[in-house]
């Protein structure tokens, strides 16, 4: 139950008036001016922490060139979109011939319905070139899971820019980088399987988008690893300048 600021008196349910039951003093004004200008610094030190942490994220994104243009290349990996992921030579009777893939083609031709996913997984269960095909869609989902890892990284640069942090982005650029790794690792292998397996009717062949896809993600490392000294140094001298601020108000840390 709550007391008295006056006196101390435990009240209780039946005491339903403002003045206290023993001393008199009307408990919602007591001390109201006080109390008035306890909420009057309160409010001041919220917004002074407000505007503190808007500053951070601010100059976090956009405090210099370097970082926007930064901030502006978390979105160039997706680029590697419109480049061709991988040449397919075919050598069948109706369809022949060699064409360039990309990431874009793929996902437009799921949406338009000209790809049939469940005939194009029941691939990996032929007899001579099932194991290539699943090495070759072992490559698109490794891709997908570096692309899932670029878009995470933009969600961390906003969140991270409240705290003067880039760790977090250093360490999604190198999942994508590594995943993309992996891609190009896989489609080599499946290369060489359709060489050996299937030469005449398939053959599959890196091309340019994945490695468009490895030299922005590794751009992003490094400028990542560069904004993540400046911003330690910045945050380091925030912190200095706030225990000033503290210790000029009285405040003992």
């Amino acid at each position: 139950m709550a007391r008295c600021p006056h006196c101390g008196y435990k009240l209780h349910l039946i005491d339903i008036k403002a003045e206290c039951p023993v001393c008199k003093v009307n408990i919602p004004n007591y001390n109201w001016e006080e109390r008035l200008d306890k909420d009057a610094e309160n409010a001041e030190a919220a917004f002074k922490s407000f505007r503190r942490t808007v500053g951070a994220f601010k100059t976090s994104l956009f405090g210099n060139k370097f970082r926007i243009a930064r901030f502006v290349l978390t979105f160039m990996p997706l680029v590697f979109f419109l480049f061709p992921m991988v040449t397919v030579t075919t050598g069948l009777p109706f369809s022949s011939g060699s064409e360039g893939v990309s990431m874009l083609d793929i996902v437009l031709a799921i949406v338009n319905g000209t790809v049939d996913i469940g005939s194009m997984l029941n691939f990996i269960f032929l007899p001579k070139s099932g194991t290539a095909f699943a090495v070759l869609y072992a490559a698109l989902v490794l891709v997908l899971l570096g692309v899932v890892a670029g878009v995470l990284n933009f969600v961390v640069i906003l969140v991270s820019g409240f705290g003067y942090h880039a760790k977090g982005n250093i360490v999604c650029c190198v999942m994508s980088l590594v995943f993309f790794v992996a891609a190009a690792v896989c489609v080599v292998v499946s290369s060489s399987m359709f060489a050996s397996a299937i030469p005449e009717v398939m053959s599959v062949k890196l091309s340019s988008g994945l490695f468009v896809g490895m030299a922005l993600f590794a751009v992003n490392i490094a400028m990542n690893t560069v904004a993540r000294k400046q911003l330690k140094a910045e945050k380091r001298a925030v912190g200095e300048q706030i225990r000033a601020e503290l210790e000029e108000s009285g405040v003992i840390l």
